[in-house]
């Protein structure tokens, strides 16, 4: 078997990333002048439904091991940092870290699209059967 038989059977994961168009509920923010920080931007209480375009790479198994062995807490932030690109492909954050300072109102919106389309759902608890006794 050679490495063009494992592509030809889709074995290979390209590296080329896709684009995905997500809807967020993004806060619309203060007028900088009023931020307590000129650094910190401020949320005004509101928010605006918008779209915006996310690039993704397709989850590989280092990918799947790496989010498997990530800390429980981790893994949202270790799955965004190893999948979300940028278009030309190279990591949009630089570290887990990084990755970790999104905001809920597009970490959360992000994790779902990823979710959705590494197949992964919910599973649904089953009823445990129990054996007579």
């Amino acid at each position: 078997m050679s490495i063009q038989d494992f592509q030809a059977m889709g074995a290979l994961i390209p590296a080329r990333p896709y684009k995905r168009t997500i809807e967020v509920d993004k806060p619309i923010l203060r007028p900088q002048e009023e931020w307590e920080d000129p650094d910190c931007p401020e949320p005004s209480g509101e928010t605006e439904r918008v779209t915006i375009d996310v690039y993704f790479k397709r989850m590989s198994s280092a990918d799947e091991i790496a989010i498997a062995q990530a800390d429980e807490s981790d893994r949202p932030f270790v799955m965004v940092h190893r999948l979300v690109r940028n278009e030309d492909g190279t990591p949009l954050f630089e570290s887990v870290e990084q990755a970790s300072m999104l905001a809920s109102w597009l970490l959360v919106p992000i994790i779902k699209e990823i979710e959705s389309m590494a197949g992964a759902s919910p599973k649904k608890p089953t009823a445990r059967r129990m054996t007579s006794g």
